[in-house]
């Protein structure tokens, strides 16, 4: 049977890729002053403070952070600062202070990510539940770091939290549907197949949630800014490098939970736009998630299983198909909402680009097709 074992890749079976127990709401007295810029950085933004009022900040030693939980409220509050920095102005700023930059690169050097705002920081860690006893849905949550205190932005990224909550639910069934191949358990297989495909279907349904308080325009405006990747000729990380660096900013395609879905499905996605993308994207991830990725494209072998079954169990390559389409149609729902809150909010005569820095539209349709081309056909 499969070896996977969720706990070796801080996966948790009930909330998937999101922490359990959930994000700290703040830091240990000690790192006071980086939980009070934090509160105080819409505030901040508004009147054009934020800069010197991080130049002022003082240099706290990261190396006091004890534990993961600590690393990732950290992680949140320095990385949201120095998005916040570099865009708070028209003119981008290219140096991060020392006392900004040393301590998020330290940060990040510990937990194997890239120092700049990310998936796993502004949406993973990025949430408290309204009520502690409460599920993890939109009508419980509420967003610990925003930039500006919008609702448009609170919305964007709960409603992203949500889709993970949705996906968490999905992750066990995967597992089970492999161990029903392994067993050659024709009918586990087939239920479990129709239960993912239900899944799917439910983070798609979230998704659509995006237009019900999320306004494009100031999506575009005010809120995808600050979610930028860094502006060419780079970041300069002072007391770090002299060199300045270019990261991707926030993307979707920093999530384990679409990458795992497509790994678990046998999604390959060989398109020039979209392949070096996906993949690059994966070093946004923490590591033990994308390691769980490989793990499962190593491991899983659900599509070769139905594929020498499809002509005896007709039914099963109907489930499994299913599964792709509906995964499909997440994609296209996405790419949708892309076109709508970014293609068409982009001065005209402009291309599209995403927050991870790539030609949204070639990237987004190459992986929607290339999803659609892994329906198994008879």
């Amino acid at each position: 049977m499969s070896t996977l074992n969720f706990a070796d890749y801080d996966v948790n079976f009930d909330t998937g890729f999101l922490p359990n127990p959930d994000p700290l709401t703040r830091l240990p007295s000690y790192f006071e002053a980086w939980d009070t810029l934090g509160h105080h950085l819409p505030a901040l933004l508004l009147a054009g403070q934020l800069r010197s009022w991080v130049q002022a900040m003082p240099h706290l030693d990261p190396a006091r952070l004890v534990g993961k939980a600590e690393l990732e409220r950290a992680m949140l509050l320095l990385s949201t600062l120095a998005n916040a920095y570099v865009w708070a102005d028209a003119k981008p700023a290219h140096v991060l202070p020392r006392n900004l930059a040393v301590p998020l690169w330290q940060v990040t050097e510990r937990l194997g990510r890239k120092p700049i705002i990310g998936h796993a920081a502004n949406v993973l860690h990025n949430w408290r539940r309204l009520d502690p006893n409460g599920p993890i849905s939109l009508d419980n949550l509420a967003l610990l770091q925003p930039f500006l205190n919008s609702s448009d932005e609170a919305w964007f990224v709960l409603v992203t939290v949500a889709i993970e909550a949705d996906g968490a639910k999905v992750l066990p069934l995967l597992l089970q549907a492999q161990h029903a191949v392994e067993a050659n358990d024709i009918a586990a297989l087939e239920n479990g197949l129709i239960r993912i495909e239900q899944g799917i279907a439910q983070m798609s349904a979230t998704l659509m949630r995006m237009y019900e308080k999320c306004d494009p325009h100031i999506f575009y405006h005010r809120v995808r800014p600050f979610l930028a990747s860094w502006p060419a000729p780079g970041v300069v990380y002072e007391g770090v490098s002299d060199t300045p660096y270019i990261f991707a900013g926030g993307s979707a395609g920093q999530s384990s939970l679409i990458q795992t879905l497509d790994a678990a499905f046998g999604v390959r996605h060989t398109s020039e736009h979209s392949r070096h993308f996906l993949a690059e994207m994966r070093h946004y991830m923490p590591p033990p998630h994308r390691a769980f990725i490989v793990a499962v494209e190593q491991q899983f072998n659900l599509r070769g299983f139905v594929e020498a079954q499809q002509n005896q169990h007709p039914s099963l390559l109907a489930a499994f198909n299913r599964c792709i389409e509906t995964l499909t149609d997440f994609r296209k729902k996405h790419m949708e909402i892309a076109i709508r809150y970014i293609t068409m909010q982009a001065p005209k005569g402009t291309e599209a680009i995403g927050t991870g820095g790539t030609s949204l539209a070639q990237m987004l349709g190459a992986a929607k097709q290339q999803t659609r081309d892994s329906v198994i056909n008879r």
